[in-house]
Formats: C-alpha cells, structure tokens, sequence
C-alpha cells in the first residue's frame, strides 16, 4: 500500500515537472527572441537609415523638407 501511493506521488511529481519543463522552455524561447531582436537594434545604430526611423516612430520627428500630417477622430 506504501509502494503504490510512493508510485502515485512521484506520477503527480513527475507531472507538474514536465509541465515547469514546458513552460520554461517557452519562456526561454520567447527571451532568446527578445535578445536577438536587442542585438539587432544594437547592431543597427550605426546606420544613419535605422537612427532616421526610430527617431520618426519613437519621438514623432520629420525629416527636414517632409510634412508631417496627423490624424484625429472627433
């Protein structure tokens, strides 16, 4: 009777490990991604097309001799 809930327990045991296993393995891919995508930025700044771009999507800058044109609802 021992041997059988010992066997039990480690099945449950077992279990909720092969389910951590799986989740951390998402979570490791989805950081891998991440870095990868950091490297990419790091490794973009020198170019002067990439510093033109972030600067127009993350602070809304223009391009000297380009028109700026936004939108809104009413």
């Amino acid at each position: 009777m021992g041997y059988e809930q010992g066997g039990k327990f480690r099945i449950i045991q077992f279990e909720g490990l092969s389910e951590r296993l799986i989740s951390l393995q998402l979570e490791k891919k989805k950081a891998l991604s991440l870095q990868k995508d950091l490297i990419m930025q790091i490794n973009s700044q020198s170019d002067p097309a990439w510093v033109e771009l972030t600067l127009m999507r993350g602070l809304g800058l223009v391009p000297e001799g380009q028109i700026k044109v936004l939108f809104t609802q009413q």
